[in-house]
């Protein structure tokens, strides 16, 4: 229940943790599909808006899960691994869905663009996903191929994510 609120609210949050909630809504369709998932890396703790960023590693761990079942992927897996470089807190999604079309993944933060059937996306998520990194967070987000599939990087800048007004009381 937690993970939907809608609360504006910044607060302090470690990044292992958050990721781990979106991973656990996702793990009975990742084990019936029989795609293996791992979280692994450095945490670290940033100050901002923990719904809306688990949102945004549910979309990415989502259409991962979806390219892996559509490309019917034997021992298909979805890897996330966190560092941190200077103030820099990284986190990169990759899978071995074979990768993502040349003009498909320059065109993949748009909004409304979809390559999936009537009726199964609407287009919307990445094009969230960006928006809530971008605006909301101050940071990066990016997409590369891999030789196996798709990568998802996303630096988040450190000091911009904690140097926010919080009430501590709240912490």
């Amino acid at each position: 229940r937690d993970f939907f609120k809608s609360d504006k609210q910044r607060a302090k949050f470690r990044i292992l943790e958050a990721i781990k909630k979106p991973i656990n809504i996702l793990k009975p369709q990742l084990k019936e599909l029989d795609i293996k998932i791992s979280l692994e890396g450095d945490d670290f703790t940033i100050i901002s808006l923990q719904s809306e960023f688990q949102q945004v590693i549910l979309n990415i761990i989502s259409n991962a899960k979806d390219a892996l079942e559509s490309n019917n992927i034997a021992n298909g897996y979805i890897k996330v691994r966190t560092e941190v470089f200077d103030a820099t807190g990284v986190i990169i999604i990759e899978d071995n869905a074979k990768g993502i079309p040349e003009d498909v993944i320059k065109r993949i933060f748009e909004p409304y663009y979809t390559t999936k059937e009537q009726g199964k996306g609407t287009g919307i998520g990445l094009y969230i996903s960006n928006e809530i990194i971008r605006k909301h967070m101050k940071s990066k987000i990016d997409v590369s191929n891999t030789s196996e599939g798709a990568r998802f990087e996303i630096k988040l800048n450190l000091i911009e994510l904690s140097s926010y007004e919080i009430d501590h009381s709240e912490i």
